[in-house]
């Protein structure tokens, strides 16, 4: 791959985890004077202020914020087309890999939160870190349904790790049996 087109993909990968931290602070309720959820708020701002008079919320869900996720991630793509050389490209492709690739985003997200959070545990337990505070408030309700399947045992929650064994094993399948069969398909 064109080292520009690796450039872009990391960037507007990490513009798109903003983003999509930016969904689940509101729908999982985080604390928004929290110094992280402030610099997420104050990067999506510019472009989910105008998505949201288009685009409206649907059952407390931010949806604004999930097609710029959306978005973003087509132009980071047709960004790829062009730096790689490829003029013509099959739009329905394009944009059916761009669900692929979001839900890919997601779940890279939760993997990265609960890995820190993991990691932060480790490093600060019982400390105060406004940061792990967010973390926390974002990825303890997926943690949670892991801890009702696996409680802690003598003081060891095993729930987080049970957490990123899942979530690892849908983003595997999503890349083995999801991105050949598009790609087979056109």
């Amino acid at each position: 791959m064109n080292p520009f087109a690796q450039l872009i993909d990391i960037l507007i990968g990490l513009y798109v985890s903003v983003i999509l931290l930016r969904f689940f602070l509101q729908y999982f309720r985080a604390d928004f004077y929290n110094p992280l959820s402030q610099f997420v708020v104050k990067a999506t701002d510019p472009l989910i202020k105008p998505l949201r008079k288009i685009i409206p919320g649907f059952a407390g869900i931010d949806m604004s914020s999930l097609v710029l996720a959306y978005l973003v991630i087509v132009a980071k793509f047709i960004l790829i087309f062009v730096l790689s050389g490829q003029v013509s490209f099959n739009v329905i492709f394009l944009l059916l890999y761009s669900i692929i690739d979001l839900m890919q985003s997601i779940l890279k997200l939760f993997m990265f939160l609960i890995f820190v959070r993991v990691i932060l545990s480790w490093v600060s337990p019982g400390g105060y870190n406004p940061v792990l505070a967010v973390i926390g408030q974002i990825s303890e309700p997926v943690i949670a349904k892991f801890r009702r399947i696996l409680p802690p045992v003598s003081g060891f929650d095993f729930a987080p790790m049970l957490a990123l064994i899942l979530l690892f094993f849908i983003s595997s399948s999503i890349n083995y049996y999801l991105s050949p069969l598009l790609q087979r398909a056109f």
